[in-house]
């Protein structure tokens, strides 16, 4: 209940089917059909969002945002434009039920899916970065959080876009939501590698904000995660060479 307290008051940035009962950080899959068969439906999006991310590895940003990312959003867009529920995807049994309490909590009914709808809005708010687009970005990315608020990675690229607008100051509560997500609510396999890019983002904050001690501090905790971790050993050589 703590947790939610806290979540529910942040996440201002914007009928349960039931399922198999999991440890809390692993991964799930939710289905949750409206109508046909959802598997081969999700599946069919997960391609097109696979296809789209090797296009923009080509260089070709413009064709994957068209032809593969606009349309797995339209059709979920489409399907759910009426729907009465509170909306939301999911990748771990936490957030998934989560969600859930939130929703009872705002008396309202969830409907959680898996991670394909958000994913989308993810990957093409990622592709207009590359393409200069920051305003559609942040349109983007907020979409996808307001399906999946308490995702890490959607939080950190929120903070990476506020970093762009030299925001410090938002970038840092919102990479440090970022770290408290990935902490409760990342699939384990994934937890390392989106807490650390959250870390890392509430460490530069720190430094665009002249809290030095601070950002060193953040640094020297990444390094006992990770002792390897080049940018926080390169931001901690500068932090060092500072007259301060």
């Amino acid at each position: 209940m703590k947790n939610l307290l806290i979540f529910s008051t942040i996440f201002l940035l914007s009928a349960c089917t039931p399922i198999v009962k999991q440890e809390p950080n692993q991964t799930i899959q939710v289905n949750q059909p409206s109508n046909g068969d959802y598997d081969s439906i999700n599946k069919k999006h997960n391609k097109l969002l696979s296809e789209g991310e090797k296009l923009i590895s080509t260089g070709d940003k413009k064709s994957a945002i068209i032809n593969y990312f606009n349309p797995v959003i339209k059709e979920y867009e489409t399907r759910y434009a009426h729907s009465s529920k509170r909306i939301y995807t999911a990748r771990t049994q936490a957030e998934y039920d989560f969600y859930s309490m939130t929703a009872t909590n705002e008396g309202k009914i969830a409907h959680i899916l898996s991670d394909t709808w958000s994913r989308a809005y993810f990957l093409k708010a990622y592709t207009l970065l590359e393409l200069k687009e920051l305003r559609l970005a942040e349109k983007n990315i907020r979409k996808a959080l307001y399906l999946s608020p308490s995702n890490s990675k959607y939080l950190s690229e929120l903070g990476h876009i506020q970093h762009l607008k030299k925001e410090w100051r938002k970038a840092l509560g919102i990479y440090q939501l970022a770290e408290k997500s990935a902490n409760l609510f990342t699939p384990q396999n994934l937890k390392q590698k989106e807490l650390l890019h959250a870390k890392r983002g509430i460490g530069y904050s720190y430094t665009e904000l002249k809290e030095f001690k601070k950002a060193e501090s953040v640094y020297k905790d990444i390094l006992k995660i990770n002792s390897n971790d080049r940018v926080a050993r390169r931001e901690l050589k500068y932090l060092h060479s500072l007259n301060r």
